[in-house]
């Protein structure tokens, strides 16, 4: 029987060494810098409230039930690592000793290259692939309804909120580099 929690903990720990050969010194730095400054820390309460409520509930799941591994849990793990590179490719592209309302007030150069020319929130959508996969790896159909029902709506509410703060600093600019790009899946949404 294959343990999909070491499994998953090996992908953590590869992430960690592709997070640091991408990033270097500064990975830590790297992902915790805010990318939008809003009025309150509600939204971004909830979103982890939600998270560590979704990636509980799959732990727990996983470990009461031990289900064997198929096919899903493994296209799990898959996504939950593209998704950790993404987390990488996006932090990597917008960190460069600047914050990000910097380089916006300089005329949005990191958001109109690479991923942030098709995607204004690359962070989220890689956030959301890891939790999606977690829950996939783990095989738990709960965890999946919370992410559904109560996760991606708290991630869709900081967004929106993150957006209102970028509108309120930024204005027009970032009405027009919102014309051009979509939230969270290119070409779709």
């Amino acid at each position: 029987m294959v343990n999909m929690l070491k499994i998953l903990v090996l992908v953590i720990v590869l992430l960690i060494i592709i997070g640091i050969a991408m990033l270097g010194k500064k990975l830590t730095r790297a992902l915790i810098f805010k990318t939008a400054k809003t009025q309150s820390n509600e939204s971004t309460i909830l979103e982890w409230i939600t998270g560590v409520l979704v990636v509980g509930l799959s732990f727990a799941y996983y470990i009461k039930q031990a289900p064997q591994a198929d096919p899903t849990m493994w296209a799990g793990i898959i996504v939950f690592f593209f998704g950790g590179i993404m987390q990488f490719i996006a932090r990597r592209q917008l960190y460069e000793d600047k914050t990000f309302e910097k380089r916006l007030m300089s005329g949005f150069d990191a958001a109109q290259t690479g991923i942030y020319a098709k995607l204004r929130h690359p962070s989220k959508t890689a956030l959301l692939l890891m939790i999606m996969g977690y829950c996939f790896a783990l095989g738990s159909i709960w965890g999946l309804a919370v992410f559904a029902f109560l996760f991606i709506p708290s991630v869709l509410y900081r967004i929106s909120q993150e957006e209102r703060a970028l509108l309120d600093q930024f204005g027009d600019r970032w009405m027009n580099y919102k014309e051009d790009t979509k939230r969270i899946i290119p070409g779709v949404f």
